[in-house]
C-alpha cells in the first residue's frame, strides 16, 4: 500500500510572496524557496534522472524569480504551476545543450540496510527508469500531471499548450509508461518491479 503524501503548501499566499521578493523582500524570497523548492526538484529529477541536474536547475529557477518574477500571471495558473513551467525551460535548455533526452541510467540509490526500504527504492528505481524512458513530451505531462499533481489546466500553461493537447498526452503517457512497467514485471527480477496501479499513485 502506498503511503500517502503530505499535503502540499498552501498555493494561496504564494503569489504575495513571489511579488514580495521580486520587490526585494529577501524573508519573502527565503520562504518561497522554503516551501516550493521539492517542487521544481521533485520535477527537474523526475525529467533528468540526476540529482545534480536537478538542483542545478532548482538553483537556476529561482535565482531567476528575482529576475523574472514580474512575469507571473496569477491568471494562467498558480506560482507552483509557474516555478515548474520555468525549471521545464531550465531542464529542456539543458537537455537540448548536451544532446541528452533520455536513455540514461538512473543514477543508484544510496545503500541502506533495511530490506523493506531497500525494496522500497529497487521499485522507485522501475518506476522512474520507465518514466526517464518515455518521450520527452509525454514523460513532462506524466511528471506535471501526476507527481507534481497540477491540474491540466496549470499543465496547460506551464507546456504552453492546449488543454485538449494535455489530456491526450497523459493518456498516451499512462498506456506507455504501463506497457514499460508490465515489460519490467516479466523480466527475471520483477517481483520488485512496481505495478501499473501504483505508476500514479
Amino acid at each position: 500500500m502506498p503511503e500517502a503524501r503530505p499535503p502540499p503548501p498552501d498555493d494561496s499566499s504564494d503569489a504575495a510572496l513571489l511579488a514580495a521578493a521580486v520587490g526585494g523582500a529577501e524573508r519573502a524570497f527565503v520562504e518561497l524557496y522554503r516551501r516550493r523548492r521539492d517542487d521544481v526538484y521533485r520535477f527537474a529529477y523526475a525529467l533528468t534522472r540526476s540529482r545534480s541536474w536537478a538542483q542545478d536547475a532548482t538553483q537556476e529557477v529561482f535565482l531567476n524569480v528575482l529576475e523574472n518574477g514580474n512575469r507571473f500571471d496569477p491568471a494562467k495558473g498558480s506560482v507552483r504551476a509557474w516555478l515548474v513551467g520555468c525549471a521545464r525551460h531550465v531542464v529542456i535548455d539543458r537537455l537540448r545543450s548536451e544532446s541528452r533526452w533520455a536513455e540514461e541510467a538512473p543514477e543508484p540509490s544510496a545503500a541502506c540496510d533495511a530490506e523493506q526500504r531497500v525494496l522500497k527504492e529497487q521499485r522507485l528505481a522501475h518506476l522512474h527508469a520507465a518514466i526517464a524512458r518515455l518521450p520527452l513530451e509525454y514523460r513532462e505531462t506524466l511528471v506535471l500531471c501526476e507527481l507534481a499533481e497540477l491540474s491540466y489546466a496549470e499543465a496547460a500553461a506551464a507546456l504552453d499548450c492546449p488543454l485538449g493537447t494535455v489530456r491526450s498526452r497523459l493518456h498516451r503517457a499512462r498506456s506507455l509508461l504501463a506497457a514499460e512497467l508490465r515489460a519490467a514485471e516479466a523480466e527475471p527480477a520483477g517481483e520488485s518491479a512496481l505495478k501499473p496501479s501504483e505508476a500514479c499513485s
